[in-house]
């Protein structure tokens, strides 16, 4: 392995613990702090990996995150508290236009579309809609990644995936069982 690879797969450790802190907390601000943080570690990745499209959707997703983080932290029963609409689709049509730009073959769209899906994940007011995309997501990003020679990032979509899963289960549906049994018991 040569140091620049090196380099990529201590980038992709820390920010997978970044994306499983992420999943694990139950607050949208803290969710998209640490989505910001593991936005910019793997962009910084798939700069030693020269996997450019990666790269461009990384950045753009971090400052995504920031833009979210920005409409999370204002009042939450304002009615302004979520991202609009038309910047949520500003957001998509960039990453859109960038991924036609660099668009060499069908691994360069994934990153594309992991991204667009995943703007349109956090933008959703339902936590559990976000929950269920981290599941997805990995899935697409596994391909990608043994694409271009992340095989930290390769592994870490497999643990992205469980951890994911897990928070479906521990807030989606153990929650929902919970709630549920206790309504029969009434």
């Amino acid at each position: 392995m040569t140091p620049h690879q090196i380099i990529a797969q201590i980038l992709a450790l820390t920010g997978l613990s970044c994306n499983i802190i992420s999943v694990q907390v139950n607050r949208r601000r803290w969710i998209v702090f640490f989505q910001v943080a593991e936005n910019l570690l793997y962009s910084l990745q798939y700069v030693f990996l020269s996997a450019w499209s990666a790269f461009t959707v990384s950045i753009i997703s971090a400052v995504e995150c920031i833009i979210v983080y920005y409409y999370a932290n204002r009042d939450p029963d304002s009615p302004n508290s979520k991202m609009p609409l038309w910047l949520m689709l500003l957001i998509m049509a960039v990453i859109s236009v960038v991924g036609l730009i660099q668009y060499r073959g069908p691994f360069d769209a994934i990153p594309v579309v992991v991204t667009a899906f995943y703007t349109w994940a956090i933008w959703q007011p339902n936590l559990r809609t976000f929950r269920l995309s981290a599941m997805t997501s990995p899935v697409c990003w596994f391909i990608y990644n043994w694409h271009v020679g992340a095989w930290v990032s390769v592994g870490t979509s497999v643990i992205e995936f469980i951890s994911a899963t897990s928070a479906v289960i521990r807030f989606d549906v153990l929650k929902y069982n919970h709630n549920h049994d206790r309504k029969e018991c009434d």
